[in-house]
């Protein structure tokens, strides 16, 4: 009597896939093996923490970046959309002038466009707060997440004169965190969907691993490469870099870094005198960041490795926060780290914070369940 092969048996025995086939397999594994939707819920939060908190800022210029009369009022913005002229690429070394022109404004859009009325503009702006406000305590997340979005891109949009990289972040995490199911964990979403199960009479539901979860964390952290890569290698095409002197010309920038304070002055002063450490600090500081910035996208993907680049990103960030004065910024950038972070490392974490909330009872974001695997091959070779 022969007895049934059990799952295991299956794998064990199962060819083992190559070439091609091999490869298709890692990228369904890598992109679309359902994930724990922790780490969301958690970037979610920081995230709308931080655009929450900078959108609060804008409050006390509100008038001066969205109003008619503002910075760049209505007149120039609507000019520099609607009627400025861009001449065609010319394709080869002599330039002849065209009567007509390759295009003429170019496609943006804000609320703002269309307000002049003071109490219109305070009121969307307050509503805008608002739905940021309901986006990170994570309820109705898929609606607010897309207002949060449009009211973010409509401060940008309106007042281009303020914009740099903090927004850039911004705009990059809220597109993602769009598509995600952000609002699966540690939001006001599950403990409405818990205290209807137990309205009904029902067990809490589990949280459920999914594919766009794990889908979503993986375009981050590419896209979280890419911008390291580039980044590193731009770096290259610069003297300052190779001859050790950029790290000095950020630490003693006058319109950056905080040489209004005493201590931060007098510290490279002392720095000044001694040469042998100025050395140190300029050129090692040239190199840990060009070196963690080219070698991150490749060394983040080795289990063995993977802490120390996260590590090194926390501290170039800190870095740029304190001696730059872009806090914003870093924080952003941070937050675009956390997609690195394990879903156990977090479960562990908030498990800390929370006093054991996972446990009793438990609603904020659960247990996740088991998922089936639909392939046992695939789950094996993992």
């Amino acid at each position: 009597m022969t007895t049934p092969l059990t799952d295991n048996d299956r794998v064990a025995t199962a060819p083992q896939a190559t070439g091609l086939l091999w490869f298709i397999q890692a990228c369904n594994r890598f992109f679309f093996a359902p994930a724990d939707p922790l780490p969301l819920g958690v970037i979610r939060i920081c995230t709308g923490l931080l655009i929450l908190y900078i959108h609060l800022v804008y409050s006390f210029d509100l008038l001066a970046l969205m109003g008619p009369q503002g910075w760049v009022d209505k007149a120039t913005i609507d000019h520099l959309r609607l009627d400025t002229t861009f001449a065609a690429p010319q394709a080869d070394w002599w330039y002849e002038a065209s009567n007509e022109p390759y295009a003429v404004g170019y496609q943006t859009w804000s609320v703002y466009f269309h307000l002049t009325d003071t109490s219109a503009i305070i009121t969307v702006h307050v509503l805008f707060l608002l739905a940021m406000a309901l986006f990170t305590a994570g309820f109705a997340t898929r609606v607010t997440s897309v207002v949060s979005w449009i009211a973010m891109m409509s401060y940008i949009q309106r007042a281009p004169t303020t914009l740099f990289g903090m927004d850039t972040m911004m705009n990059i995490l809220m597109i993602y965190l769009m598509i995600a199911p952000c609002g699966a964990t540690l939001s006001v979403d599950r403990w409405l969907q818990c205290w209807w199960a137990r309205r009904r009479g029902e067990q809490m539901p589990p949280v459920e691993p999914s594919v766009s979860a794990n889908f979503t964390l993986r375009l981050m952290q590419i896209h979280f490469c890419f911008i390291y890569m580039m980044a590193g290698w731009s770096k290259l095409q610069g003297s300052a870099w190779w001859n050790y002197t950029a790290m000095w010309g950020t630490m003693a920038n006058y319109e950056f870094a905080p040489m209004n304070w005493g201590f931060y002055h007098a510290f490279l002063v002392w720095l000044c005198q001694h040469r042998i450490l100025w050395e140190l600090v300029c050129t090692g500081g040239c190199l840990f960041t060009i070196m963690l910035e080219i070698y991150f996208p490749v060394l983040v993907w080795v289990k063995q490795t993977r802490w120390l680049m996260i590590a090194g990103a926390v501290l170039l960030h800190t870095g740029i926060g304190l001696i730059m004065g872009l806090a914003t910024f870093s924080l952003l950038m941070m937050t675009l780290v956390l997609s690195f972070v394990p879903a156990e490392t977090m479960h562990s974490l908030v498990d800390r914070l929370s006093g054991g909330l996972r446990r009793a009872p438990g609603i904020l974001y659960g247990k996740p369940s088991e998922a089936e695997p639909a392939n046992p091959m695939l789950t094996a070779q993992s």
